[in-house]
């Protein structure tokens, strides 16, 4: 177990988790609904983490990896881009996403290469998960 220290992204001396977890995913899954706002993360791996609940308003979350399952992650990083940055037919999918947390499978058979467009402009604002994961579809 190691010592995993989840600070303030604007003040380092604020702690917002700590604990001896086996990693930072083990950390985030043993504090679910944790208040994660303004959270530095960057560089975190969060393969297969639950961040259901979790508040990651203002969270560092540049660089983290492994995020591509996570609704909670999707609904934040949208959340950041600036409308104008989606087209309606576009918004549209998203908040269909969104508002029914369809499973990732559901999304590829439900809007094919739909998706692609926006995963694309994640992929530029640096998440670009979304974007390899799905952009083979037909």
């Amino acid at each position: 177990m190691t010592e995993i220290k989840i600070v303030s992204r604007w003040d380092s001396s604020k702690i917002i988790l700590s604990g001896k977890y086996e990693s930072i995913k083990d950390c985030l899954e043993k504090n679910k609904g944790a208040y994660l706002r303004d959270a530095y993360l960057r560089g975190a791996d969060l393969r297969g983490a639950d961040l259901r609940g979790a508040d990651l308003w203002g969270a560092d979350l540049g660089g983290a990896k492994e995020y591509k399952n996570s609704h909670d992650f999707f609904k934040e990083i949208i959340r950041r881009q600036k409308v104008e940055t989606f087209t309606n037919p576009e918004w549209a999918i998203i908040g269909q996403i969104i508002v029914h947390s369809l499973c990732w499978d559901s999304i590829k058979k439900r809007y094919g290469k739909k998706v692609i467009p926006i995963f694309k402009k994640l992929s530029k604002a640096g998440f670009s998960e979304w974007f390899d994961k799905y952009k083979e579809l037909k």
